[in-house]
């Protein structure tokens, strides 16, 4: 289907349960998180619960992307000092699956930059029905720009392999750390982005 008219703006309060069901959909057929609630019938609905907690978390940054009053797309991101009190709440709404969300977390924060403070994408998801129309591209130069005004570098740990084509290679991501394994299909792949000269002060 062809965009007709993107709005990309932060997300409103209301706004949260409607965007982590969205995320999760986004994230259905993710191998990563079909590992990480070993497929549970129940994926949905915990991958939604799992999003409420982030987009909650006091930092939180979250943008949505809209055409024509309906969401096409949505980002999430969290400093890197987020309140460590939300991951008592992640292992509350995902249970039976606290071990590999727990084990997920405690490689990625041994994995992240600790020289410096950075914000880290923890989701970003477009509608399939407009993928190719860059609404990733713009949600995150959205995002991108602001940090980058206050000098703030990003990090990220994507599930698809990281090339010369990627999203993140255009936006200058570079291979950051080791890559996490946690099976065969659930490989996630740290990329780092410093600020650019031009914004450098």
């Amino acid at each position: 289907m062809k965009l007709n008219k993107l709005i990309i703006r932060e997300i409103q309060k209301d706004e949260i349960d409607s965007v982590a069901t969205f995320i999760a959909q986004g994230y259905a057929n993710d191998p990563f998180f079909h590992w990480c609630v070993s497929n549970d019938s129940n994926q949905l609905n915990i991958v939604s619960e799992y999003y409420k907690v982030y987009l909650n978390a006091q930092g939180a940054q979250t943008q949505v992307a809209y055409n024509d009053n309906q969401l096409v797309g949505a980002s999430v991101w969290l400093p890197h000092d987020v309140d460590a009190s939300i991951y008592d709440d992640i292992n509350q709404v995902v249970q039976a699956y606290k071990d590999n969300f727990q084990e997920v977390a405690d490689r990625s924060h041994s994995n992240e930059p600790t020289n410096t403070p950075f914000y880290q994408l923890v989701g970003i998801v477009t509608d399939k029905k407009y993928r190719g129309q860059g609404i990733g591209k713009q949600l995150l130069s959205y995002q991108l720009n602001k940090l980058d005004a206050l000098n703030i570098p990003t990090y990220l740990e994507a599930s698809t392999i990281f090339n010369d084509q990627s999203i993140y290679a255009k936006f200058n991501y570079q291979p950051y750390g080791d890559i996490m394994t946690f099976a065969k299909n659930a490989i996630l792949y740290p990329l780092y982005r410093e600020v650019p000269h031009d914004y450098q002060r």
